[in-house]
């Protein structure tokens, strides 16, 4: 799921801004350094779950039967766009139009998807955050990835889901005991 989301929103990414879809590329950010890469650069820097949905029933009822399932989990992934093109000005450009972009069009889902770039199936719903980060922060990214400084964008992007499918059958609940002590 986490792979057909980026991959998703990197071609809606390249259809909205109208470049090529070879120039937005699923990578690490090392390519930028190591093989000189051209174009936007999309790479996973961090997975997070989203504690506030995890109170989700683990039981369901399904033709007078209990079924048990583990709940689905919810993460966030925290995603980096460097811009590299072959002049700083193209590079701007891009980053301009990747954040107007992603504004205009901050949720994606079923119903908003393009015909030739079909939304992920078992997906409901790909929210994308701006998000900021300081200086130091950008320093810790840019010298573990080697060094260079390349502009960038950080979102963060809410509700990938991903749901187990095995179910097993749950007992039925016949009796129930009760202790009480005295007061």
């Amino acid at each position: 799921m986490i792979k057909r989301s980026l991959e998703y929103l990197s071609e809606e990414l390249a259809s909205g801004i109208g470049v090529n879809e070879s120039d937005v590329t699923i990578n690490n950010l090392n390519t930028l350094q190591n093989e000189n890469a051209q174009g936007i650069v999309v790479s996973l820097l961090n997975v997070e779950e989203e504690a506030t949905l995890k109170n989700v029933p683990h039981v369901s009822r399904k033709n007078e039967r209990l079924m048990y399932r583990e709940p689905p989990v919810f993460l966030n992934l925290n995603v980096l766009m460097a811009f590299e093109f072959e002049d700083y000005g193209t590079s701007l450009q891009r980053l301009e139009d990747t954040v107007q972009f992603f504004q205009n069009k901050r949720r994606f889902t079923a119903d908003n998807e393009r015909p030739e770039n079909p939304f992920p199936v078992g997906a409901k719903k790909l929210i994308l955050d701006l998000q900021q980060l300081s200086f130091e922060h950008l320093n810790h990214i840019w010298s573990i990835s080697g060094g260079t400084h390349f502009l960038s964008l950080f979102y963060k992007i809410r509700l990938i889901k991903i749901e187990p499918q095995q179910e097993t059958e749950a007992p039925l609940v016949d009796t129930i005991q009760l202790n009480s002590g005295r007061i």
